[in-house]
């Protein structure tokens, strides 16, 4: 039996989102305060690691791991040979630069020549003041990347930020923006030839958890003279489907698949057209 090895995330931003993930496709994968780091299941099928995300990107290519959870910020600045798999629906954050709020600079390409610049992401720092035409100094840290402009050891920073709450609090400006970042699942080039159709099945249970995270079962009975309109408004997977109700020749039982963020305008017009006994419920998960 081929064992598939996933890493995954053992602290971080990215730790919670990426175990509630595993979790709902049938991987239990054990918490943040947990010893393991190695946790096994499916009967030798899976197994989990639970590393450190800048390493996860290192591991992929060494092939420690068929599959990974880690940022793409990560994945970029890593610059190691890796597949993205596909994008994931959590992560979300920005690599950006900023400014002292007193500093006259409106835009990254008014950064000085010769400046000094912080950040824990040097490759892509370097790339993008070069793409700009800049010629400045990286200073690497570890951490705490805001605070170096107010020690002296740099005039900007790049730093990753979500809600821009953090450079804010540190009385920094975002004058540019070097990367969109997102979490994603990345595959070693190896294990996709050699198990695709393993990373295949752990992609598709992926897919249907996402997919599903983003709709809703609805049931409703509705007057049976109103039919010719619900197909519009539910259409569903492929229509919603239509029961007889035992006593109601007047009454019907639909269910149907809905978006979302259509979930409160579809129950204001089921209301209006009589519908009663209205039931929303989530998804675990979907497969198309």
């Amino acid at each position: 039996m081929t064992l598939l090895r996933i890493a995954v995330p053992n602290k971080g931003r990215l730790n919670q989102p990426a175990v509630r993930l595993m979790n709902r496709i049938g991987l239990p994968v054990p918490d943040s305060n947990s010893r393991t780091l190695i946790a096994e299941f499916g009967k030798g099928r899976y197994q989990i690691l639970l590393a450190r995300a800048q390493d996860i990107p290192e591991f992929i290519e060494m092939g420690v791991a068929d599959l990974g959870i880690t940022g793409l910020d990560l994945i970029q600045e890593a610059g190691l040979e890796v597949t993205k798999v596909r994008d994931l629906d959590f992560g979300h954050c920005r690599l950006v630069v900023a400014v002292p709020e007193e500093s006259e600079i409106g835009d990254a390409s008014e950064v000085k020549d010769g400046s000094t610049v912080a950040t824990s992401f040097p490759r892509l720092t370097r790339e993008y003041f070069e793409k700009i035409g800049k010629k400045v100094k990286i200073a690497t840290v570890t951490g705490a990347t805001e605070v170096t402009p107010k020690i002296g050891l740099a005039d900007v920073i790049t730093d990753l930020t979500e809600t821009g709450s953090t450079l804010k609090l540190n009385h920094l400006r975002e004058v540019g923006v070097v990367l969109d970042s997102i979490a994603v699942l990345v595959a070693n080039n190896d294990s996709l030839s050699n198990k695709g159709d393993r990373i295949g099945e752990i992609v598709s249970a992926i897919d249907s958890v996402i997919d599903a995270s983003k709709k809703r079962y609805l049931m409703a009975n509705v007057p049976r003279s109103t039919l010719s309109n619900l197909e519009t408004l539910l259409p569903g997977v492929s229509g919603p489907t239509i029961m007889d109700i035992i006593g109601r020749a007047d009454m019907v039982a639909i269910h149907a698949v809905v978006n979302d963020d259509e979930v409160n305008g579809i129950i204001a017009v089921l209301k209006e057209i009589g519908g009663t006994g209205i039931l929303i419920c989530p998804i675990e998960r979907m497969v198309l």
